[in-house]
């Protein structure tokens, strides 16, 4: 039986379509702005350069959205990148931003979903999904995975980050406090899905309840148990911000200096790496890698 709020696969994507056609320059500023979002977005970029560093091949990037990582997978490897996404207006934002930060001739655009790509098996070397792609796969997060197993070579390499339901139970909580909502949503913890996200991690499309989404929230043994489903094993995982996420204090502080910026950031991919941390802060990111054959359906 088809859970109530579970939408179609062609449907959510659509929604998603709609969505972010509509939203390009605000995906742009999102993290540009308030310091806590520069720290989770510096820490995925170092991640990610870390972990491309001097690679070479085909690099998908899937929901490159406005480009913001672009061009960091540029600058960390010698070889092409292709960018897929639904969105042809974030892909139009995109092209435009890498274009004035060079590289553009190392870039293939293309439209499309990450359940259905026009790519031979084993024909790309590493794949990066930033943005949490995989959560907003949903229920079909298993299949999207599988797909990306399948066009990524044996030893190739999988970058990506999945948002967590108590990072984002914080995260939500302290949105909603910020707008002096918090009694009206704690009065009612069950009807803003508050209960049913941290049960299950798994958050319907209910716009009347504050779920504009379909979402598939994952815990750190859900990631592992995911990927090694669809074929990869796990070799780096760190939580985002565990230190700084939960307010722009610490953040707003740090950013004013250099060298204490450079020690926060030191940190929190040390705390990030800690037992007990996965799931705290903003999401985690993980590197993984394709086994020969997929472990399990």
């Amino acid at each position: 039986m088809k859970r109530r709020g579970t939408l179609s696969a062609s449907a959510r994507r659509r929604h998603l379509r709609h969505e972010f056609d509509a939203r390009v320059e605000q995906e742009w500023r999102r993290y540009g702005r308030e310091p806590r979002r520069v720290l989770a977005r510096t820490l995925r970029d170092r991640f990610l350069a870390r972990h491309l560093a001097r690679s070479t091949g085909l690099t998908l990037e899937l929901g490159p959205g406005p480009g913001r990582f672009t061009p960091t997978l540029l600058r960390a490897t010698r070889g092409r990148v292709l960018a897929v996404d639904l969105s042809r207006e974030v892909l139009t934002r995109a092209r435009a931003h890498v274009g004035r930060t060079g590289g553009a001739r190392r870039v293939a655009w293309l439209q499309g979903a990450g359940e259905h790509l026009p790519l031979a098996n084993r024909s790309v070397d590493r794949a990066i999904l930033l943005g949490n792609i995989v959560c907003f796969a949903a229920k079909d997060g298993g299949h999207l995975l599988r797909e990306i197993a399948r066009v990524v070579r044996p030893g190739g390499e999988l970058v990506a980050d999945f948002a967590t339901p108590a990072g984002a139970t914080q995260e939500f909580l302290a949105l909603v406090a910020r707008r002096r909502q918090l009694p009206r949503i704690l009065r009612r913890p069950r009807f803003y899905l508050i209960d049913g996200v941290l049960a299950s991690g798994y958050q319907p499309f209910l716009p009347a309840r504050l779920a504009t989404w379909e979402f598939q929230f994952y815990t750190a043994a859900d990631v592992r148990q995911a990927l090694g489903r669809a074929g990869f094993r796990v070799r780096d995982a760190m939580a985002i911000a565990p230190l700084g996420w939960a307010t722009d204090r610490i953040a707003a502080s740090a950013i004013r200096d250099r060298r204490t910026w450079q020690n926060l950031l030191g940190l929190e991919e040390r705390i990030g790496r800690r037992p007990g941390t996965l799931e705290t802060g903003h999401g985690l990111i993980v590197s993984a890698v394709r086994a020969p054959r997929p472990r399990g359906g």
